[in-house]
């Protein structure tokens, strides 16, 4: 498995200026975030994995939205995406699924920002395993990614 030492010697290697925190307990889940950190929804980056045979594609979107993964299929022009199970996602990422960070994959990846995320001055997104979190420039993550900045959320209920 790997871990935010990963994450972060990848961000190093690019030049990518992030912090890594340690949170005060763990978080199954970054929805929770927010609230535990005193952040706004839209500066946590909930990872969404979906995947097909070209390989993964991490989507982050604020913690409290749900990824419109047909919206992200189109964008992509990748009809075949679908939701990575919790028991695949460690083989196929190198982490578990509530914290597949947006670089440092073992899969090919590419990343899709929610343009609310993507247009934070700072996001906090997974680090790779469960009680880190991940810092960085909203800019950064997206230049150092290529990701895909686009609309791709509806309101969670």
């Amino acid at each position: 498995m790997r871990s935010s030492i990963d994450v972060h010697n990848h961000l190093l290697a690019d030049d990518v200026v992030h912090e890594l925190s340690q949170l005060p307990g763990p978080l199954r889940d970054l929805a929770n975030a927010p609230g535990v950190l005193g952040l706004p929804p839209g500066a946590v980056g909930r990872p969404t994995l979906l995947a097909d045979d070209d390989g993964c594609v991490v989507v982050l979107a604020p913690a409290d939205a749900e990824v419109d993964t047909s919206s992200v299929a189109e964008l992509l022009g990748r009809g075949d995406l679908d939701p990575v199970p919790p028991d695949r996602a460690p083989g196929l990422t190198g982490y578990l699924l509530a914290f597949v960070p947006p670089v440092a994959l073992e899969c090919r990846s590419t990343l899709v920002v929610d343009e609310q995320v993507a247009g934070q001055d700072v996001v906090y997104a997974a680090a790779g395993e469960p009680g880190v979190i991940l810092k960085v420039r909203g800019a950064d993550l997206v230049k150092a990614t290529s990701a895909v900045v686009a609309s791709i959320t509806r309101q969670a209920n």
